[in-house]
């Protein structure tokens, strides 16, 4: 009987931890084509997301601002081109109303900055690491719109990741963005942290930082758009629930995503709410 009983429980833990990991599993492939893990070649991620901002309070000395609010749709895709490299970019395009005392009230639409990159995974065991090169480009814009600070940046990041299995995984990301013009360089850093409820439900939250190298060429550290200044820091919280259809049924690699994200501290920055719906899939 005592074997008997042993036996099952020793069945019942292998069934957890199998459960476990396939769930953890389904998680990071989920999330394969972003952070450090690069997916194979012809895999791919995508997501088209669609937020509303507003913000009526700011981090440092601003006392002429008065409030930011700002709809926009993003899309970010990430491609598998084999030899452990993958290609990934951006783009978005917003609209935003602004008021301010000193520049008072003004609007803005359209595309705004486009983003591409690079990256190669070095290693996956102990865990992973891969590095990334990123250009980023205002062509799809001209100075007067607003919708940016019309200048290149370069991007260079080292990512690190690791899967926790049954307890999810983990990511953390640091680089250094040379800007190109007036802008101040950045030092940018990201950590991640995610799991899954289940085979479809899982949960994911990043702390999301900018510091200012404070070498802007400007006299000002303020531009025209108040949600890109010249110089500034900022450090976003961001979470995420997610919800990723069953892989037997006509939705298999689709998914849907409600995330919430705001500046928790940072200097010369809005401090506002973003609330966002995305729709991605896997392939």
């Amino acid at each position: 009987m005592k074997n008997s009983t042993l036996g099952n429980i020793q069945g019942s833990m292998v069934k957890i931890s199998a459960s476990a990991i396939a769930v953890s599993a389904m998680l990071l492939t989920a999330n394969a084509n972003a952070g450090a893990w690069v997916g194979k070649k012809g895999s791919g991620y995508t997501k088209l997301g669609f937020a509303t901002y507003k913000a009526e309070d700011y981090h440092g000395s601003n006392p002429t601002f008065v409030d930011f609010e700002s709809n926009s749709v993003s899309l970010y895709a990430e491609y598998g081109l084999g030899k452990k490299f993958s290609l990934y970019g951006s783009l978005l395009n917003q609209s935003y109303d602004q008021n301010d005392t000193s520049l008072g009230k003004s609007s803005a639409s359209g595309f705004g900055d486009a983003e591409i990159g690079l990256k190669y995974q070095w290693q996956a065991d102990p865990f992973v690491v891969s590095t990334s090169f990123l250009i980023k480009s205002p062509f799809l814009y001209d100075a007067e719109d607003g919708l940016g600070n019309d200048q290149t940046d370069y991007e260079a990041k080292v990512l690190i990741g690791k899967s926790l299995n049954e307890y999810g995984y983990f990511g953390a990301e640091f680089g250094y963005r040379l800007r190109q013009g007036d802008p101040s360089d950045e030092y940018r850093y990201l950590l991640e942290y995610g799991f899954s409820a289940n085979e479809n439900l899982y949960f994911r939250t990043k702390l999301d930082g900018i510091l200012s190298a404070e070498n802007s060429d400007a006299t000002t550290v303020s531009t025209g758009n108040l949600s890109n200044p010249f110089e500034f820091d900022s450090g976003k919280l961001e979470l995420t629930a997610g919800w990723s259809f069953d892989k037997n049924s006509s939705l298999k690699g689709y998914g849907v995503e409600f995330t919430y994200t705001n500046e928790i501290y940072g200097d010369n920055i809005l401090k506002g709410d973003r609330f966002e719906i995305g729709f991605t899939k896997v392939f």
